[in-house]
């Protein structure tokens, strides 16, 4: 892969989300996280309170609170320059963590460990055999966030997507920040959202299922490297 880059999860700085209250996933996450050896790893306190808008389905009751969660760590991190991060929500589980570092395109702005077919019409254009970059992809609980830019557009994006839109922050960035920035996603996710670990949300098969590419034929015609 021409000018590429690669990351070593082990090595790179994650923040995971947890609500005080949850004191049994944060259990969980620093035995996930010891078992996978991630050497730098810090609990960021979730954003409780805020209600949020009038009709919402039922199981997105939180959506407001978890967008203002995800915002106040990257605040953080644009303002320490903690670039690349790594951003986990509390209810993933891992399979087939990578041994080695996952080499990537020099001018990646993001990589999603995380996937979700919740959107049925993702694009997902093969890189190499194992990456694709993606856009129209959900999910936000597993991003290495590579660029200032990417996440102060995710900020953007994302308080006008809960607070005009009224809809979940990970719409708007599938649909509006994807698309402008190049991001990345692996053919398997390396997180998933746990059917264990949540009572309504039961997104286990759609967010561990492998991503489908959408053109192979450009694999095939040379366009490894994009």
């Amino acid at each position: 892969m021409r000018n590429s880059i690669k990351i070593d999860l082990r090595a790179t700085v994650c923040s995971w989300i947890n609500v005080d209250a949850d004191v049994e996933k944060a259990s969980q996450m620093e035995s996930l996280l010891g078992r996978v050896q991630m050497q730098q790893h810090r609990r960021f306190s979730g954003v409780t309170g805020i209600a949020p808008h009038a009709g919402v389905n039922h199981g997105e009751e939180h959506y407001r609170n978890c967008a203002e969660s995800h915002f106040g760590v990257l605040r953080a991190a644009l303002r320490d320059d903690t670039f690349p991060l790594l951003v986990l929500e509390d209810d993933v589980e891992v399979q087939g963590f990578p041994d080695s570092a996952i080499e990537c395109p020099g001018d990646a702005d993001a990589l999603y460990l995380g996937t979700s077919h919740g959107n049925p019409d993702y694009a997902a254009t093969p890189v190499s055999e194992d990456l694709f970059k993606i856009e129209r992809v959900y999910a936000a609980h597993a991003i290495v966030y590579l660029t200032r830019a990417f996440a102060e557009a995710v900020i953007t994006d994302g308080l006008h997507s809960i607070y005009e839109r009224d809809e979940p922050f990970d719409v708007a960035v599938a649909f509006q920040t994807q698309p402008r920035f190049r991001v990345y996603g692996l053919r398997t996710p390396v997180f998933y959202q746990s059917n264990a670990k949540n009572k309504v949300n039961q997104w286990e098969h759609m967010t561990r299922t492998p991503l489908s590419p959408t053109c192979l034929n450009e694999v095939e015609a040379g366009a490894v490297g994009l």
